[in-house]
């Protein structure tokens, strides 16, 4: 049974990172000087973003449902610990998402739009950013269940360079998932939306880069720690490979394939970070551990929640579709 709601949360996630992500990305490009007119952007961000945007938050309640019920120790967890970034990255999702219905269906056009703009632009850094510090943070663990602190408790684990340079990679690559949706939508501008692909996918390697050896240099012991492991080398090995045809299918204009490239690179990575520490959640700094299977409900609790998502995914997902569908038609 814990199997099959860890499989169905990691899919969860991964839908919200890659859908979200690239919801992110496009509301930080439409604040980005390119060279494109400002109104001929928002209008390719809202017809590309639109499905996304009106259903991507699906995976991330999901997510929390599950959590909740499946594994409350690490709600706990999760709640306390990393209750500023958290609840900062929810502040952005409530300024953001408020941005983002007046800037397009607002009736009246005025100088407002351009506060509309902003927003919806800023708030989406602002969501990334945290977002990525929160991963950088799990990673490194720097922290104890222990820690009585109010600086070490809610602020020391993730203001270091690490997690501040993991915010950086993940800005850059809901950058990169948002500039692919856009450059396969455009029906306009599409050697300046294909420059600003290449561009971002050089910014986000070279991130890559500096992510990893800021971590090689701070906290070897940890680095060894997840990209020593057999199996995170070689997904990070196919990461770095899919690079090639990705390239090729961002030149050639190629929808379905690039799409598929960049989900397969978004698995690998974030595999190759999970794997090591499955069946933990977090590794802290003592060497204690927080175990999913440890941390996990009564049997009772897990099995009606199994009957639950047997029976809500198939509701889900027709809806889902038929969205998606209605939002791509002309």
């Amino acid at each position: 049974m814990i199997e099959f709601i860890l499989l169905i949360t990691a899919v969860a996630i991964f839908l919200y990172a890659f859908l979200a992500g690239a919801d992110f990305g496009a509301g930080i490009l439409q604040i980005l000087p390119i060279g494109i007119d400002r109104k001929e952007k928002t209008t390719l961000i809202g017809r590309a973003m639109g499905p996304v945007w009106e259903s991507n938050h699906i995976w991330l309640i999901l997510v929390i449902v599950i959590t909740f019920n499946a594994f409350s120790t690490i709600f706990w967890f999760f709640s306390e610990w990393y209750h500023f970034p958290a609840g900062a990255f929810v502040i952005g999702i409530i300024f953001r998402g408020a941005s983002f219905t007046f800037l397009h269906y607002d009736p009246i056009i005025d100088n407002s739009q351009k506060v509309y703009h902003w927003f919806f632009g800023l708030s989406s850094i602002w969501c990334t950013f945290w977002i990525g510090i929160i991963v950088g943070s799990l990673m490194l663990g720097d922290f104890t269940l222990n820690d009585t602190g109010v600086f070490e408790r809610y602020f020391g684990h993730w203001l270091n360079p690490f997690s501040l340079s993991m915010g950086l990679f993940v800005t850059l690559l809901m950058m990169f998932n948002a500039s692919l949706f856009l450059l396969m939508e455009a029906e306009k501008n599409i050697p300046e939306w294909r420059r600003l692909t290449v561009r971002i996918f050089i910014f986000l390697i070279l991130s890559g880069i500096l992510t990893h050896g800021i971590l090689f240099l701070t906290n070897f012991e940890r680095w060894k720690f997840f990209y020593f492991n057999p199996i995170s080398i070689v997904l990070i090995l196919m990461s770095f490979i899919l690079l090639f045809p990705q390239i090729t299918s961002i030149k050639k204009r190629q929808k379905a394939i690039s799409r598929v490239i960049a989900g397969a690179q978004l698995i690998c990575i974030g595999a190759a970070g999970a794997v090591p520490l499955y069946p933990n959640f977090v590794l802290m700094k003592d060497g204690t551990t927080l175990s999913m299977i440890s941390s996990a409900a009564e049997p009772e609790v897990l099995k009606y929640l199994c009957f639950a998502l047997i029976i809500g995914l198939p509701l889900i997902l027709p809806g889902y579709f038929i969205l998606m569908k209605i939002f791509k038609s002309k």
